[in-house]
């Protein structure tokens, strides 16, 4: 007799960044589909960030037949099946079954490069429900449809933060930026991961995590005596693939790295040396 076992997706996170995705000063969002499957091409989360389950997260999956696959624009859980022409669970999955996953950041430029605040000690946090501790215009994660980035109003308070690295055991609570919790049952539908009969929903929930790349003013300097040559009259976003091109007195200048950012008041500034 064959036995034929059958995982079907549960749900999908992507996740993106402007400073990867953007082709200078032309955004990733405005591009045609065709266009950005192919800017897709070039993104791999592992430049910058690390996403993994925490320890009670892998022993829940283990215990309800879901596995976990990574790709370059993020990840996905898939459930097995009880019968493979219906979405019903082999292991029911409680409406109250929680998923965690911790973010760590695996480049140390990554503040440089992205637009939020620098120097926080507060986590981000991205679910289908609100924590406890925040407030009602706490935000929700973002949908794969949302044209939604990430910004400051996504980092929990103190109150959360700690609240937060409490569960969490051992190396799991070491060197966190950000926390993905995914409930079965959401705050509202849209957002919930079963349908209210405790079944796969037909429509893949999909999920966004959309970082937005920081712009600079990009100041020109001599490399011999350290003199100023220029600084843009405008600031510039940070991309890696993409190319500005600067003009002064007739020169054409380079774009700058990330690996080097000056605070200055509500500025900030990337030096090139020429």
């Amino acid at each position: 007799m064959a036995f034929c076992t059958t995982y079907k997706q549960l749900f999908e996170i992507e996740l993106l960044h402007d400073y990867f995705l953007n082709d200078g000063t032309t955004v990733f969002s405005t591009l045609s589909d065709t266009d950005k499957k192919e800017r897709l091409k070039l993104i791999d989360i592992s430049e910058f960030i690390d996403v993994i389950p925490s320890q009670d997260t892998i022993e829940k999956m283990a215990g309800h037949k879901i596995v976990l696959k990574k790709y370059k624009t993020g990840l996905s859980a898939y459930c097995k099946l009880e019968n493979p022409a219906q979405n019903t669970p082999f292991i029911p999955l409680p409406s109250d079954l929680e998923l965690t996953f911790i973010m760590k950041l695996s480049d140390p430029f990554f503040e440089n490069y992205t637009e939020l605040a620098i120097g926080s000690t507060n986590i981000f946090f991205f679910g289908n429900t609100k924590p406890s501790t925040e407030g009602s215009g706490f935000e929700y994660i973002a949908k794969s449809t949302d044209n939604t980035q990430v910004t400051d109003a996504y980092q929990l308070s103190a109150a959360g933060t700690t609240a937060l690295l409490e569960k969490l055991k051992d190396q799991n609570k070491i060197g966190v930026f950000g926390i993905i919790e995914l409930t079965m049952t959401g705050d509202n539908s849209d957002l919930s991961i079963l349908t209210t009969l405790g079944d796969l929903r037909s429509q893949l929930p999909t999920f966004k995590i959309h970082f937005k790349n920081r712009e600079t003013f990009w100041r020109y300097k001599r490399v011999s005596d350290d003199s100023e040559i220029f600084t843009t009259a405008t600031a510039n976003p940070l991309t890696k693939y993409g190319f500005i091109e600067v003009i002064h007195a007739g020169d054409k200048f380079p774009n700058p790295s990330a690996n080097h950012l000056i605070p200055d008041n509500n500025n900030f500034f990337s030096e090139i040396y020429i």
